[in-house]
């Protein structure tokens, strides 16, 4: 049995899962789709696949799950062999978030939700606790949604309730299949920002397919870069293959102004504040704005200076003063 990990107070993150030389062949093909793809990713990771359409990214995750079987290869969450678990079984233990949400059009927001712990055998007051606390993990108020229809929901509203019906049932892995290619860009992105900010509170490990490179740098602790049968072209950190791309495919994949991508690499939280002047609540106003520029200085001012700053210069003037005190409070 696969293990399932839990969120919440225990702190548990996601599960390792591991793929080796994972092929699959269909009957006619003079070539495999997915052609002996091996790779390693950790617990609580989220690793975007990404490449041209075609290539075979979809099929490798589906084969995760076992929603597409393997012509030969393995796969192995925590360790554990997934081809000896019954597929039914492990599909419940492997939360999956498709394009266009993959909601039941005939079950409400909550039925849906509720669809994996209810075949899982969880009892009805622990059913409703948990549909009410995804619906809030995913930003939507349980009293106005509980009893919508999907066709009563916006597409990015949709979207989110496919997250939470993914997560219900607390997986240690969560795989997305292009979950987000559906809507415009702004709930693409509002989407973005939310799925960052659930996986901050449940280290899931995520496996997620995208052709969108922006996307898969923005969501992205590593990256796969995925050529044709889904080998392996380069894995590594988004910032490492912007900087360091492995080969021409993938610098066409990258595009131009790699190097301006850069800075939204960097997460406000990781940067270090080192440096910045700091005062005491008890230190004097006149102190404290020691410091600051009151005069410009230009080289015939310190030519004709005489030894003494005093009278030399030109003085801030009050619009300049204005705007300094504004970038200061900023």
């Amino acid at each position: 049995m696969v293990e399932v990990g839990t969120t919440g107070a225990s702190g548990a993150t996601g599960s390792t899962i591991e793929l080796i030389k994972l092929t699959k062949r269909y009957p006619g093909s003079r070539q495999p789709s997915v052609d002996s793809v091996s790779m390693r990713i950790d617990a609580g990771e989220t690793v975007v696949f990404v490449g041209p359409s075609g290539c075979g990214k979809s099929t490798t995750l589906k084969m995760i799950n076992r929603l597409i079987e393997p012509s030969s290869g393995s796969v192995r969450i925590n360790g554990e062999e997934v081809t000896g678990v019954d597929p039914v079984e492990l599909r419940r233990k492997v939360g999956y978030a498709i394009q266009s949400s993959g909601l039941f059009p005939h079950m409400t927001v909550a039925q849906n939700i509720a669809l994996v712990p209810r075949i899982s055998g969880w009892s009805a007051p622990r059913i409703k606790a948990r549909v009410a606390e995804m619906l809030a993990l995913v930003g939507l108020d349980a009293g106005e949604f509980h009893d919508r229809y999907p066709r009563q929901l916006s597409g990015g509203q949709q979207q989110r309730v496919g997250v939470a019906r993914a997560l219900a049932a607390d997986p240690p892995v969560l795989l997305m299949d292009e979950p987000f290619g559906a809507v415009d860009p702004i709930t693409r992105e509002h989407l973005q920002d939310e799925l960052l900010r659930l996986q901050r509170e449940l280290r899931k490990t995520i496996v997620f397919v995208t052709h969108d490179f922006a996307e898969a740098i923005k969501l992205g602790d590593r990256i796969a870069v995925l050529r044709e049968r889904s080998r392996i072209a380069q894995f590594d950190t988004p910032e490492a293959i912007l900087t360091n791309p492995a080969d021409d495919f993938v610098s066409g994949l990258v595009g131009t102004g790699a190097a301006l991508k850069r800075p939204g690499l960097t997460r406000v939280r990781d940067v270090e504040g080192t440096g910045c002047p700091t005062v005491s609540v008890t230190d004097p106003p006149q102190q404290i704005l020691r410091g600051r520029p009151v005069k410009w200085l230009r080289r015939g001012d310190l030519m004709r200076a005489k030894g003494s700053l005093e009278r030399a210069g030109a003085e801030q003037t009050h619009a300049e003063r204005e705007d300094d005190e504004r970038g200061r409070k900023a």
